[in-house]
């Protein structure tokens, strides 16, 4: 099976194997993948960076130590804004200790009248990747469409957060799938060399 339909069937087995971290689990790879996460954007760039991040929903890897790191070191965080399936996500700068306002799929959202930018860097969620930089996400089609957006335009280097045992051995791709630059896990951090 390729194609779309083997997507359906990876990512439904992804989320499963996601579901089941345990808490503990959770919370400690989210504290590594945070540090990971911090010292890449200060390899790739210098504070004052704008750095997008998704504010995790169900057994995603919690961003918000990540986030916390981030603007402690003087990065510009922005989370995104969904304005419909398979469009483009703006995103609304945001501090930690901002207030958020409930957005379309329970998602929460920098208020409305929050600045928008174009993020130099973005941490993504996904629900399988490979060895490849190749993802599968939820199929709303949303963060392939924001990368697109982005790279037609400029540099912005894609960064998903992952639990080590969310890596498949291959995911199928269409021409309209982003690759991703880096992958973080709890264990280690995959380059993929995309961005060059």
């Amino acid at each position: 099976m390729t194609g779309p339909a083997s997507k359906i069937v990876l990512r439904r087995h992804a989320l499963a194997r996601r579901d089941l971290i345990e808490p503990a689990e959770a919370h400690a790879a989210a504290k590594a993948v945070a540090a990971a996460g911090l010292d890449l954007a200060k390899r790739l760039y210098g504070s004052g960076a704008v750095v997008g991040a998704y504010w995790p929903i169900r057994s995603e890897v919690s961003t918000r130590p990540l986030l916390d790191l981030l603007a402690g070191a003087g990065y510009r965080t922005a989370l995104p804004v969904m304005t419909g399936a398979a469009k483009p996500l703006p995103f609304r700068l945001w501090t930690p200790g901002d207030e958020l306002a409930k957005g379309p799929l329970g998602l929460s959202e920098p208020l409305s009248s929050t600045a928008t930018v174009e993020p130099d860097l973005v941490f993504l969620p996904l629900a399988c990747f490979d060895a490849k930089g190749h993802r599968i996400g939820y199929g709303g089609g949303n963060f392939d469409a924001t990368l697109a957006d982005l790279r037609a335009r400029r540099k912005v280097v894609a960064v998903g957060l992952a639990y080590a045992d969310q890596e498949v051995d291959a995911i199928p791709h269409e021409a309209h799938d982003q690759r991703l630059d880096f992958v973080i896990t709890e264990s280690r951090l995959f380059d993929f060399g995309v961005s060059g």
